[in-house]
């Protein structure tokens, strides 16, 4: 039983190097480059930007997040980016443990907005044969689930709970509550391809034109092709497919499951 004990801590230990410390080590010039370009920012100066990006680091090693710190750094940047004068809260579909969600909580604290979180807390739906890819492991309806608590809590201790509002279910029954509300940022990380046609058809129309919409396994044809899909675009939104950036590369190699789609301007 120690040896056991002794085996999986060693394994606990090597994890934690591997995919949080080393992985912040790299994004450290990152983060201090973030916070050189609140120079001049009344809003975000760089005082306050250097203690986000610190709990930004602070909270990739205290939770198992299932992004990179550089991934969610950009999409906190982009957050800051949007002026005031764009009306709009941050959406948030699928947030595993909380990691991202307690980051976004801070940044949409900064920026005067709010975050509404969107998971089911059950895990995945069921899957199709869309979502399988040759020599990947299938996804499994219930993958991911954790509990609406545990999640609170986690936001609540590394976040800012107070702008942060959780709406749990399936996404195809509450995402029709968001029709009619201005997004200035949407991050979707819900890895199934009707999931994303479900959140693009009740979300797209509420994002504000300049205004981006994260796509977390940008690398991965099934989570991007819905954006690529003219057809459907046109039926659904009578418009052609948004541009993507970083569809099936990412955005870097720090960045490398991230993209994004950008609403065009009017």
């Amino acid at each position: 039983m120690r040896l056991l004990e002794r085996r999986n801590a060693i394994q606990n230990l090597l994890f934690f190097i591997r995919w949080k410390l080393w992985l912040v080590i790299l994004s450290a010039p990152g983060h201090l480059a973030f916070a050189l370009r609140g120079w001049g920012d009344a809003r975000a100066g760089i005082w306050r930007r250097l203690r986000l990006a610190w709990r930004l680091i602070r909270i990739h090693l205290s939770l198992q997040c299932a992004h990179s710190p550089m991934e969610l750094l950009t999409i906190v940047e982009e957050v800051l980016r949007v002026p005031p004068s764009v009306d709009g809260v941050v959406v948030e579909c699928g947030c595993y443990l909380g990691g991202s969600s307690a980051k976004l909580s801070l940044a949409v604290e900064l920026a005067g907005r709010r975050l509404i979180v969107c998971d089911s807390f059950e895990g995945l739906p069921e899957t199709s044969a869309a979502d399988d890819l040759p020599g990947a492991d299938p996804f499994r309806p219930g993958d991911f689930a954790v509990r609406l608590d545990l999640v609170r809590e986690n936001v609540r201790r590394w976040g800012s709970l107070s702008v942060v509002e959780f709406v749990p279910g399936w996404f195809q029954d509450t995402l029709p509550r968001l029709n009619g509300q201005r997004i200035a940022c949407a991050f979707l990380d819900v890895d199934l391809q009707e999931s994303i046609r479900t959140c693009i058809e009740h979300l797209w129309k509420g994002v504000q034109p300049g205004c981006r919409v994260f796509v977390h396994d940008a690398d991965r044809p099934p989570v991007i092709e819905p954006f690529e899909d003219a057809t459907w675009w046109q039926r659904r939104f009578n418009t052609p497919p948004p541009s993507f950036v970083g569809a099936r590369r990412g955005l870097g190699p720090l960045r490398r499951l991230l993209g994004f789609a950008i609403k065009a301007e009017s």
